[in-house]
C-alpha cells in the first residue's frame, strides 16, 4: 500500500469519526454513534477541538512552490469551499479531500473573489483545470465545473491565474501532506 493509500484511509477514518457537537471527552463515547457531517476531532490530550470553522492544514507544492492549503474533509466544509473566505493569498489554498473517486463538480456560488480549480486524482496527479473562474452573479444561473472523463480524489483551490503563473497542466504531479496541527500530528505523506 502506498503512501497515498494510507493517508487516504487516515483521513477517511478521522472523517468518520466525526461528531456534530463538542463534547468533553468523558462523553464522547456515548456521542460518537451520533455520527454527522461535521467535523469535531476531540483530543484527549490537548483539550483542542477541530471543527468546520477550524481547519487541518496541509503543506502542498506544485512545481517547487509551496502554499498552505485549508483541507476540507466534511460535507459542511465542502459545502461552504471558499465561500467563508473574503480574499486569498497566493500561498493559501483550499484542498478539498473525497472519500472515494467521482466525478466532483464545483461552482462560484457565494464566492466573492476568482478561483483556479484544479482536479487531482488518487496520485496526485492533475486531470483538470478551470482557470479565473469569476463568482456567479445572484440574478444568474451559476454553472458547475468538472472533469468530463476523469475521476477525481482530490480538488485544489487556488487565486486565479495561479496555474498559468506556476505552469500547472494536466499531467502536473502535485505533492500534499498535513502539517503539524493542534492534534499534535506530526506530518504525514499525502502524495508523493
Amino acid at each position: 500500500m502506498n503512501s497515498l493509500s494510507v493517508l487516504c484511509l487516515l483521513i477517511i477514518i478521522l472523517a468518520s469519526l466525526s461528531v456534530s457537537i463538542i463534547v468533553p471527552y468523558s462523553s464522547y463515547e456515548q456521542t460518537i454513534s451520533k455520527k454527522t457531517t461535521s467535523s469535531s476531532f476531540p483530543s484527549k490530550q490537548a483539550g483542542i477541538t477541530i471543527n468546520d470553522t477550524n481547519y487541518l492544514k496541509a503543506n502542498v507544492t506544485v512545481n517547487n512552490f509551496n502554499l498552505i492549503a485549508d483541507l476540507a474533509t466534511s460535507d459542511v466544509q465542502q459545502t461552504k469551499g471558499l465561500a467563508v473566505k473574503d480574499h486569498l493569498q497566493e500561498k493559501e489554498g483550499m484542498l478539498f479531500v473525497f472519500q472515494k473517486p467521482a466525478q466532483y463538480h464545483f461552482w462560484m456560488k457565494d464566492m466573492k473573489f476568482p478561483i483556479d480549480i484544479i482536479w487531482l486524482d488518487d496520485r496526485g496527479t492533475v486531470v483538470h483545470i478551470e482557470d479565473r473562474l469569476q463568482p456567479c452573479l445572484p440574478e444568474f444561473i451559476c454553472p458547475s465545473y468538472a472533469p468530463t472523463s476523469s475521476n477525481t480524489l482530490y480538488v485544489l483551490e487556488t487565486v486565479a491565474g495561479f496555474s498559468q503563473k506556476h505552469n500547472v497542466k494536466v499531467g502536473t504531479h502535485i505533492d500534499f501532506h498535513l502539517t503539524r496541527s493542534q492534534m499534535g500530528l506530526y506530518p504525514v505523506v499525502i502524495s508523493g
